[in-house]
């Protein structure tokens, strides 16, 4: 939560010193786009860091297993590290196949039908346990269903998701493209900005360098704020992994 007002004091507050580079960048010109990114053109997954999570994540994948099922118990005592090996480790696993849309379980959600998508979700969380968009659908679905099974899976999905998403607010400062939040899927992006921190019309995403500059707006305000994303562990995967 301190993590959550602090992105936000700064951004109503101006303190990301959003320079006229990072607003042209936003608005879609590729020369400042280039400019505004600065060293972050080089970052991403094929970082030292990352590259070091996918050789722990493949040589000791029992131990990552481990790790993965103890979120899914919605487990208290991860460290934070651990979190953060659990959520960006998952796209180093056979599982991880972020074109998943699970189309029929959005539908029943969008429509309200909150008892067809209780139905379907589970397997959708088995599929991709760590995906917070799954989460906050899980959360909203269980929270309006009754009876004790319905309270306890929707506290699990709300432990979840806080973790996941301390987890992406804390890899970055966000607020500038050297630094951006980290992301392994554009939808987890997407909960990030509307269900995190609020977001009321997100007015344009596109590049910076290597990184997802979102030009977005406050609910009843008119300035305009840039928050920047890496997402490169699924541009990777979908340019290496074509259908």
């Amino acid at each position: 939560m301190n993590r959550i007002i602090a992105i936000i004091f700064a951004l109503v507050l101006g303190a990301a010193g959003l320079p006229a580079a990072a607003e042209n960048a936003a608005a879609g010109e590729p020369a400042a786009a280039e400019k505004a990114a600065g060293s972050a053109a080089g970052r991403g997954a094929g970082s030292a860091e990352m590259g070091a999570l996918e050789v722990e994540v493949t040589l000791h994948p029992e131990e990552y297993r481990a790790l993965l099922s103890r979120f899914v118990q919605a487990d208290t005592t991860l460290t934070p590290a651990e979190v953060e090996k659990v959520y960006y480790g998952f796209p180093f696993t056979c599982a991880y196949e972020p074109r998943d849309s699970f189309p029929a379980l959005r539908e029943a959600f969008d429509s309200g039908d909150y008892r067809e998508a209780a139905r379907l979700l589970p397997e959708a969380l088995e599929l991709n346990p760590v995906s917070l968009d799954l989460l906050v659908m899980a959360m909203a679905v269980y929270d309006a269903a009754p009876g004790g099974e319905a309270a306890r899976r929707s506290l699990n999905a709300s432990l979840r998701s806080d973790m996941i998403a301390s987890a992406i607010l804390e890899s970055g400062r966000g607020t500038i493209a050297p630094s951006p939040f980290r992301v392994i899927c554009r939808k987890d992006m997407e909960r990030i900005l509307r269900n995190v921190l609020g977001v009321g019309v997100i007015v344009g995403v596109t590049h910076a360098g290597k990184v997802l500059a979102v030009k977005f707006r406050f609910p009843g305000k008119l300035r305009e704020h840039i928050l920047y994303f890496d997402n490169s562990l699924e541009e990777n995967f979908l340019s290496t992994h074509p259908l």
